[in-house]
């Protein structure tokens, strides 16, 4: 990693893993700023009061104590990146999550936690060195863990009912231009209807937590959303409609 600009800025926020890596995935660090960020990632007794924001309660008691989390890089809006846990210690960034039907994703995955102030904040636009910066520690990260572009996953991929993150103005499709990502190619045009237990396999296949019901439940529509968000995200409404489907199906027949 010699190539890339990094700093460290340790965390004791970290345990021993239980597996081997098999996925990467990416965040949005969700606050005011790179500095609020970081001091949230590395601190080992955080509160309340120390972090306010539109995602606490108003009333909440400032001496609160608030979950510890970290992430192992944090890439900066110039594109510093942050060495914030080492890859081979087990980062809490992924919380409730599940990929390909195994869960505890924090035992399995690198979290990298990209600077932007994401649906709290107005979704600011990815500047395009911090972009850069991402594919390069992702191509890094891919390379000496030998592993592929469909290993590299979003927050909201791994816990769509719970979250939106990297959001839908993260440029997935540079990524996957790159080599670092996966992007839905061979689409067909056929506009035949698929039905709901087909679309639900299919995103299974994929990876997402989705269960054959053959109702629209809230878990496919969650997924569903999830997928729209980083695959088309003009409309995101966890509709089924035939764009979507056939972009489902193109992924899945790839994965």
């Amino acid at each position: 990693m010699s190539t890339l600009r990094l700093l460290d800025r340790p965390s004791p926020n970290f345990d021993v893993r239980s597996r081997a890596i098999d996925l990467v995935v990416l965040h949005y660090t969700g606050m005011q700023d790179a500095e609020t960020a970081l001091a949230r990632l590395t601190d080992p007794a955080p509160t309340a009061g120390k972090y306010p924001g539109p995602w606490q309660d108003a009333n909440v008691a400032l001496d609160a104590p608030l979950a510890r989390v970290s992430a192992h890089y944090v890439v900066g809006e110039d594109g510093t990146i942050f060495r914030v846990v080492p890859e081979q210690s087990r980062a809490w960034h992924a919380g409730a999550s599940s990929w390909r039907g195994e869960g505890d994703v924090n035992s399995r995955a690198i979290g990298i936690e990209i600077v932007n102030g994401g649906h709290d904040f107005g979704l600011p636009d990815y500047p395009a060195q911090q972009i850069d910066a991402v594919v390069a520690l992702v191509e890094d990260i891919l390379a000496r863990n030998h592993m592929k572009p469909s290993q590299v996953v979003a927050h909201s991929d791994i816990a769509p009912e719970r979250k939106q993150d990297p959001g839908e103005k993260f440029p997935w499709k540079r990524l996957a231009d790159a080599g670092v990502a996966v992007w839905p190619e061979n689409i067909s045009s056929e506009r035949a209807e698929h039905s709901v237990v087909t679309v639900q396999t299919q995103l299974a296949s994929i990876g997402y937590a989705v269960k054959q019901t053959g109702v629209l439940d809230s878990q496919t529509k969650a997924a569903l959303m999830a997928f729209q968000r980083r695959f088309r995200p003009a409309l995101i409404d966890g509709v089924a409609d035939a764009e979507t489907q056939a972009l489902i199906a193109a992924l899945a027949h790839t994965s």
